[in-house]
């Protein structure tokens, strides 16, 4: 029996190592993309059809699986009129497929402006949360520099008065992110949103 010792140990060695989450280079790529402070200024200013807008993607909850953000839109004339806030999830859902979940926050307003001071999520938990069910993104690699995400179709449904689903498109590179928000009716009529093109945002900083 003590010949089969060493054995069963490595043996279990061997499927504790395998146990743990893979390290994916490809998912942290486009993490490093999403993360950072944007803003959408040089759009603004050629166009006064969009708002000027800033938004901010950190990354929380590193002891957890998985790549957690918390990201929040806001008026950049108007720190304190937010006009998001919300949890992302990233994942990857296939060999060429990512996928972010997202989270309302329940109590939103205790964690406003709470990329200043990240550790105000160390008290945030899972309960305190609710999943958009349907409103997930899906993300494609285009290129080595280009990622472009949408929502299934008529999926992400709207608790906005006649908006019956919202719709959302994402490209992402390596200091730019567009994001086009629109809202349909059930006649299928886009009621919300900009018609002429998505928000573009540009990296500030890392």
């Amino acid at each position: 029996m003590k010949h089969f010792l060493p054995i069963f140990f490595i043996s279990g060695l061997i499927l504790s190592c395998n146990s743990k989450v893979a390290k994916d280079d490809e998912l942290d790529h486009l993490m490093s993309f999403l993360v950072g402070e944007f803003s959408n200024e040089e759009q603004a200013k050629n166009d006064d059809g969009f708002a000027f807008l800033r938004l901010i993607n950190i990354p929380i909850w590193k002891n957890k699986p998985g790549h957690w953000i918390y990201t929040e839109l806001y008026d950049a004339n108007k720190d304190n009129y937010v006009y998001t806030q919300r949890i992302l999830q990233y994942e990857r859902v296939d060999s060429s497929t990512f996928k972010s979940t997202s989270y309302q926050i329940l109590n939103a307003k205790d964690y406003k402006q709470g990329w200043k001071d990240i550790s105000v999520f160390d008290k945030l938990t899972i309960d305190s949360l609710k999943i958009r069910n349907g409103c997930n993104i899906f993300f494609e690699k285009n290129t080595s520099t280009i990622y472009t995400g949408k929502t299934k179709k008529k999926s992400c449904s709207s608790t906005i008065d006649s908006i019956e689903y919202i719709t959302s498109n994402f490209v992402i590179s390596r200091n730019k992110i567009s994001i086009w928000n629109k809202g349909y009716n059930d006649e299928g009529k886009q009621v919300w949103g900009k018609i002429n093109g998505p928000y573009k945002y540009k990296k500030a900083t890392n």
